[in-house]
């Protein structure tokens, strides 16, 4: 197992949509930029998410890779720690959720209603997925989990079709009722 304690390439990968998610609903940036700037961010991460799942494979090293490992919480009998990591099972989620990402952004680039929203909720999403296929402490993972939970509500609600808001709400109990 590789092991750091400091911040790297999966802290980046994790965290970099939703600073462009901050980004976007900065209200500095012109409606007309919004989706520009999705679409860097998600291409950066797709490169970033690329890179990680190149350098795992290329290593030929079983196990943990990549990992970003910091005391969090420190109580004695549940510490808490921020804790990433990739390996065989991951390394592959990662490559795929930067390509669904930037799929993702793609598919909704006729979005016209609150399109600075949307693109916000889709980024957050793709922070929370990072997240959960990379954290290796299950307090950090039931977090990831609980924020991905946030942006599935609303993007289901808001520019979903057909029961759109009994769907996500539906959506939303049976979820938080299986992390429960």
């Amino acid at each position: 197992m590789e092991n750091s304690n400091f911040l790297g390439l999966l802290t980046l990968a994790v965290f970099l949509p939703a600073f462009g998610a901050l980004l976007i609903v900065v209200p500095v940036i012109s409606r007309r930029y919004i989706k520009h700037v999705a679409l860097s961010f998600v291409t950066a991460e797709l490169l970033i998410t690329g890179i990680i799942f190149i350098r795992y494979y290329l290593n030929r090293d079983a196990g943990l890779q990549m990992v970003d490992r910091l005391s969090w919480i420190p109580i004695d009998s549940f510490p808490v720690e921020y804790f990433l990591g990739v390996d065989g099972l991951s390394a592959p989620m990662v490559l795929l959720t930067g390509i669904l990402g930037f799929v993702a952004i793609f598919a909704s680039w006729n979005i016209t209603h609150r399109i600075r929203e949307h693109f916000a909720w889709l980024l957050i999403l793709q922070t929370g997925v990072l997240g959960v296929f990379t954290s290796l402490d299950f307090f950090l993972f039931f977090l990831f989990w609980e924020v991905e939970l946030v942006p599935m509500f609303f993007l289901i609600a808001i520019w979903g079709s057909g029961r759109k808001e009994y769907s996500a709400m539906k959506f939303l109990i049976f979820t938080l009722a299986g992390s429960a």
